[in-house]
């Protein structure tokens, strides 16, 4: 059923992009298996495909750099029309070309679990076409013999991400190959090849790095050969399984088809560059199309490398963030080397950071000490939406302890409260105390903590002490801004700033605020929302939506501002364009789930901030505790709920029908009838309960 939905939605190109290459995000089709992108720009007559690696570092000036560019020129298409669709269901993009007198069909797609590049090129035309692929880029361009008794067919291009070898420096290899026509080299190195009326050929590329393939030359070009045409129909069969399997996780199906298209686009681009067992993607994602990308395209953790992957978990993608752990994790012994240098226990982390522990700008924090416990918030997320014990004792907990053994050490207890000294809310902002981010960040950091380590029966002193910090952490500042009662960004330091979110960035991602808080509380957030305003902000699309929603803001204010966004905002690929977070505005899409479910609480709520006059259904969201919900609004009512437990948790869900008694039925056990404003019952392993209005309370 999630993938009959998502094949209604697509990304139409209609004219050649104009942003490709560049230093930030290429506005062109994109492709991706989590490790190898593809963006495919240019013409008609002169394609291009950009190719990026999600561990194509350069190390010596740390920053992620493009690998090659393969060059498809067909002469006859000149000045042709463009049209290209980048189809989410099938994770491919087809392409029409046409001409009075001659029309190309494309299909290109990067396969699921094989760092190969295929484009099937059809000729739909009544005459010949001539085609030549070549591959650019800063290294030379070799021939290689795909035919043991024939001519070259093939192309390599063997690139150093260094300018020079350099020890832990990387190098990649791309080999491409004609497969279905006789290729025949020209005196520029280029492959050339003829398509006849009718007929079908593949321009294929293996795209292997070091860290694939010691010999990443040669086994590149041995791969290219052994393909087929049969082989690459094997490929396109588990291309195909795996995306299907990746979209049946979860769907969500609201009235506004722009909005809900680009809530599947975000999965798209999120799935197509980050993967379990790859490098992390970093602000850019696995596209690069330029070799000096703005702020290196490395992980920025004052939010942007975080930021894309708010939607993977209430969407049940949860496996998309494990690269941001392994490259989080990587860091601990240069975070303990930078906390000790300056006095400190535990880990601090700079802001900016790279894969294997790089520094692109060195020890620079912006006096910001907050960037390790901002990362902290996906590991307490995995573990929560998870249960993952395994998980939580290898990689989870001993960061996040080191992480609270920082704030254990750097907060001031005084008066009879913890207060922190010296962190710039904003980058370069001055000695701030208690900003309003950090506090919010502690409470989400030391709240969590005390859970597991209480499940895992361990650091029961610490326990203690960490209970004593959210029993005395300074509270969030306010003051009085046009009338209203607001959040104060620091008690005293920087007071409000217009140009970031960072003023409501205590409620999300880091969840100390929502409807369930006191009345006071809330309004004071409700408060902080209406005066910022910034449903358009260059810095706050991931953030601020989800907070909107968070807070209970009117939500047909919230879905007209965020259909606006897509509106103006988006590239033709399904991302929003601010200039300087390239894949983060993924996780501005999380507004959506927020929407239709929230469950930061421990307290499963359904469509919380939902118009009750549009109906509305979602399948299998993922919700705190290891549960996966789907449910349905119809006639401005809540017309089914199902939950299933996988791992056993006591489910506690806020009554959809207030005041009415409920009937639970499960496939494990008898019908229990419950009343109450929050709705609790025992679940076991794998159990399905479905949750009804009784018949005696409706009758």
């Amino acid at each position: 059923m999630s993938l009959d939905i998502v094949s209604r939605h697509t990304a139409v190109f209609d004219a050649s992009p104009t942003n490709v290459p560049t230093q930030r995000m290429p506005d062109g089709p994109l492709l991706g298996n989590g490790d190898v992108g593809v963006v495919i720009a240019g013409t008609a007559n002169d394609q291009l495909f950009y190719i990026g690696k999600n561990d194509f570092w350069q190390i010596t000036e740390p920053k992620i750099v493009s690998l090659a560019t393969i060059r498809l020129t067909i002469p006859a298409l000149q000045n042709g029309s463009y049209r290209q669709e980048q189809v989410l269901s099938s994770a491919n993009v087809r392409g029409t070309f046409r001409t009075v007198t001659h029309e190309l069909h494309t299909t290109s797609w990067v396969a699921s679990d094989d760092n190969c590049l295929i484009t099937e090129l059809t000729n739909a035309g009544s005459t010949p076409l001539d085609v030549a692929v070549d591959l650019v880029g800063p290294s030379v361009v070799t021939s290689v013999s795909a035919q043991h008794d024939g001519p070259p067919s093939a192309l390599s291009l063997s690139r150093i991400a260094d300018s020079e070898p350099v020890e832990g420096g990387r190098s990649a290899t791309v080999a491409t190959r004609v497969i279905g026509a006789v290729a025949r080299p020209d005196n520029s190195g280029r492959l050339i090849f003829d398509i006849s009326p009718s007929g079908t050929v593949f321009v294929v590329s293996v795209i292997l790095s070091d860290l694939d393939s010691a010999d990443h030359e040669t086994d590149s070009g041995h791969r290219a050969e052994s393909l087929t045409v049969d082989s690459l129909h094997e490929l396109r069969k588990k291309h195909s399984a795996w995306w299907e399997s990746f979209w049946n996780r979860s769907s969500i199906e609201i009235p506004d088809k722009v909005i809900e298209n680009h809530w599947y686009g975000a999965l798209y681009v999120l799935a197509s560059c980050s993967r379990e067992g790859k490098i992390a993607p970093g602000l850019w994602g696995n596209w690069p199309t330029s070799d000096n990308p703005k702020w290196q395209g490395d992980y920025t953790l004052n939010y942007n490398f975080q930021a894309p992957f708010y939607i993977a978990y209430s969407s049940n993608h949860t496996e998309l963030s494990l690269p941001l752990y392994k490259a989080i994790t990587d860091f601990i012994p240069k975070g303990r080397e930078m906390a000790t240098a300056r006095g400190w226990k535990g880990v601090h982390y700079p802001t900016h950071i790279g894969p294997w522990a790089l520094l692109p700008e060195g020890w620079e924090d912006w006096g910001q000490r907050s960037d390790a416990a901002y990362a902290a918030l996906n590991f307490i997320w995995y573990y929560e939406y998870t249960l993952d014990k395994a998980w939580l004792n290898e990689i989870g907990y001993p960061f996040l302890s080191q992480v609270a053994e920082f704030w254990e050490d750097y907060l001031k207890f005084e008066n009879d409260r913890y207060v922190i000294y010296n962190d710039s809310i904003h980058e370069g902002s001055g000695s701030d105390t208690n900003p309003v981010l950090t506090l919010g960040l502690l409470r989400a950091l030391f709240g969590a903590l005390v859970s597991m380590a209480e499940h895992a029966h361990v650091d029961s002193a610490r326990v203690e002490k960490w209970r004593h910090i959210l029993a005395h952490l300074s509270a969030f500042p306010t003051y009085e801004r046009n009338g209203r009662t607001v959040f104060r960004y620091s008690e005293a330091g920087m007071e409000w700033c217009d140009g970031n979110g960072l003023g409501i960035q205590h409620i999300f991602p880091s969840g100390s605020i929502g409807t369930q808080s006191s009345p006071e509380l809330l309004e004071i957030a409700t408060n902080t929302v209406g005066e910022m305003a910034r449903w358009d902000d260059y810095n706050c699309f991931s953030s601020f939506y989800s907070a909107a929603a968070r807070v209970g803001w009117a939500p047909a204010d919230i879905l007209a501002h965020l259909r606006e966004q897509c509106e103006t905002r988006a590239l033709p690929n399904l991302l929003l364009y601010y200039g300087g977070g390239g894949i983060e505005s993924c996780g501005g899409f999380a507004a959506v789930t927020e929407m239709l479910l929230q469950s930061y609480t421990g307290t499963i709520t359904l469509f919380p901030c939902w118009p009750r006059e549009l109906d509305a259904r979602f399948t299998t969201l993922r919700a705190v505790g290891g549960f996966l919900v789907s449910s349905e609004i119809s006639g401005g009512a809540v017309s089914s709920v199902e939950i299933v437990s996988e791992m056993g948790q006591p489910c506690a869900v806020a009554n959809p029908w207030p005041g009415r008694t409920v009937e639970v039925l499960s496939d494990r056990s008898a019908t229990v009838s419950v009343d109450g404003d929050v709705i609790q019952f025992a679940t076991e392993p794998g159990e399905t309960v479905k949750i009804a209005t009784s018949r005696s309370a409706l009758a």
